[in-house]
């Protein structure tokens, strides 16, 4: 893989990390009335653009699926599509079981709890949740995925290389700051939280 490409995915962990912070915060504010800083302090959660990218070096996107970085014979982009998404479910659902799992082992932290809700698998996973993050990225690796690649792959290499490590470094030293200080604290830190008890999306999931 060319340095170009290395820093173009520097740049997709960037947009999905975000995206994951958004996603969350969506799913509280509906769920549980508040959004919050998801124990981190800038709005990425990087474990969410890491995790993309991984699938996409060992499955490539649903136009051009891969098995664990090889070619498939495969070349209907419909059955590719279904295939993809298959594999997404079981990516985000083992994924989730062991992040949730590791947590809780070492930190004696839950992080998150699943088990009110139907079909769910341990506490951190769930068929229905498991279903919707892997449609969304899905979508995301058929209709953004490579535009983006491209896109950044067409800008000038030194800022391409400024803005790649820039958001890494920012995103790395977030993380590894707060992973430590969860791990040493045996605690989540919410710096910052918004009722969302007024809007219109909770009210519908509480009547």
């Amino acid at each position: 893989m060319k340095s170009a490409e290395v820093f173009a995915l520097c740049l997709i962990v960037t947009i999905i990390s975000f995206l994951g912070f958004v996603v969350e915060n969506v799913w509280l504010s509906m769920t549980k009335g508040y959004i919050d800083n998801r124990n981190m302090t800038l709005p990425f959660l990087l474990g969410y653009g890491i995790a993309i990218v991984l699938i996409y070096l060992l499955f490539g996107t649903p136009e051009h699926l891969k098995i664990f970085g090889f070619e498939t014979t495969i070349t209907s982009t419909f059955a590719q599509t279904v295939i993809y998404y298959g594999i997404v479910i079981i990516c985000v659902s083992v994924g989730e079981i062991v992040l949730g799992t590791f947590v809780e082992k070492t930190c004696g932290i839950i992080w998150w709890d699943y088990t009110r809700l139907p079909m769910h698998i341990t506490r951190y996973t769930t068929i229905p949740t498991s279903m919707a993050f892997s449609l969304g990225i899905t979508v995301f690796m058929r209709r953004f995925f490579t535009p983006l690649m491209t896109r950044f792959l067409q800008m000038e290499s030194d800022n391409l290389k400024f803005w790649a490590i820039t958001f890494m470094t920012l995103l790395c030293v977030d993380f590894l700051v707060n992973a430590v200080r969860i791990a040493a604290t045996g605690e989540l830190r919410s710096t910052w939280k918004i009722d969302t008890t007024h809007t219109r999306g909770y009210r519908l999931l509480h009547l």
